[in-house]
């Protein structure tokens, strides 16, 4: 048996929605970006928050700090002509680790009235029943997920959480503006050929301007030059 969706107050005028991308953007690149905006390009969105994670719970500690990944997030947001892109640092504000519900709870207080869109990838919503207090996201924000071209998101969802979309999935995106709360929309976006991961390596292994440039914006590959940040552990030993 499944359980029917929450049904929150319709929106009222002027209570446009907020998109949520919440990350440790260790560092931020242009898939972050792309994705971001085209999210908000395909669902007429003007405001989209980019949440920096403090203590992320489900994946290991950042390699930079927070205030360089806050930096960082910053210049590249900076670089977004259209205005869409914000920063939130909540969650780097808080001393707890970055539970989503907590970061959705401080912004329902401070939005009562407005729908707000957590933007996840569908590789983590596939998790989202470990996520602390979970079944409490839905109360909260709608999720849209950020699916990969073909990929058969319904039938490879685990036994328990398969109900929860079947009640919850909305099949036009006006679900994520009538309401508040409550809705699934699945979203494609075209793959990005970038990762936070690959950018890490290979400035640890020394490569040059030539090989970033494509991966992330200039202001934050200068910003990384000039604070000496994934650089490895154990540099090898001048020559003698």
């Amino acid at each position: 048996m499944t359980t029917a969706p929450d049904v929150s107050p319709p929106m009222q005028a002027g209570n446009r929605p907020l998109a949520l991308f919440g990350g440790t953007f260790d560092p931020v690149h242009w898939g972050h970006l792309r994705v971001a905006l085209d999210t908000a390009n395909a669902l007429k969105l003007t405001e989209v928050r980019l949440i920096p994670s403090k203590t992320p719970v489900h994946r290991k500690a950042p390699g930079a700090s927070e205030a360089d990944r806050l930096a960082m997030l910053r210049l590249a947001v900076a670089e977004d002509r259209s205005g869409t892109l914000a920063v939130d640092d909540r969650e780097l504000r808080r001393d707890t680790p970055s539970y989503t519900v907590l970061t959705l709870q401080s912004l329902r207080a401070e939005f009562p009235a407005r729908p707000l869109l957590w933007l996840i990838g569908v590789d983590a919503f596939q998790h989202l029943m470990s996520w602390y207090q979970w079944p409490q996201l839905f109360e909260l924000a709608h999720f849209v997920v950020l699916n990969r071209p073909g990929y058969p998101v319904a039938n490879v969802l685990s036994p328990a959480l398969a109900p929860v979309w079947q009640a919850r999935l909305a099949r036009e995106p006006v679900a994520l503006t009538d309401t508040t709360h409550g809705s699934l929309y699945l979203h494609t976006v075209a793959p990005q050929a970038v990762s936070a991961t690959e950018i890490r390596n290979k400035i640890a292994a020394g490569a040059g301007d030539e090989a970033l440039t494509s991966l992330l914006p200039p202001s934050v590959l200068t910003y990384i030059r000039a604070h000496q940040l994934y650089q490895p552990e154990h540099p090898p030993l001048a020559p003698q």
